[in-house]
């Protein structure tokens, strides 16, 4: 791993169009679901599954060579990817729900974005491997 001001540009594009992107996903699922603090958080949930089966293509993109720079590889996982797909916002909202005493809903977040998230991710990388043959 290299340490430059190009990758750290690189990342920052990335993870800047990221958090656009998080925010009006967000902005849209809540207004369009009208989702309140103590709802199911799906807009947080869908982000987090999309976040995580992008990632899992870029990462079986990169390893089958189609992503030969690092630096994109970068800007695409650790910056788009890791600016979209937050699990800051996770902790915030599960404790919300704890506080408001949503007890099952916090439960069945945690656990729903836990074994999506894993499924996603290794969607994403079979999508990659299929492509590549």
């Amino acid at each position: 791993m290299v340490l430059s001001l190009k990758t750290l540009l690189c990342i920052g594009c990335g993870c800047f169009a990221g958090g656009v992107l998080r925010y009006l996903t967000s902005y849209y699922i809540c207004t369009r679901w009208q989702i309140s603090a103590t709802d199911m958080p799906w807009h947080t949930l869908f982000i987090n599954f999309g976040g995580c089966l992008f990632m899992g293509l870029f990462c079986g993109l990169a390893t089958a060579g189609f992503i030969e720079s690092p630096n994109l590889r970068l800007a695409l996982t650790a910056g788009l990817c890791g600016g979209y797909s937050t699990l800051a916002a996770f902790a915030f909202e599960n404790t919300m729900l704890f506080r408001a005493g949503n007890f099952l809903t916090a439960g069945s977040y945690i656990a729903a974005t836990l074994v999506g998230s894993i499924i996603c991710f290794v969607a994403g990388y079979a999508a990659a491997n299929c492509c590549a043959r």
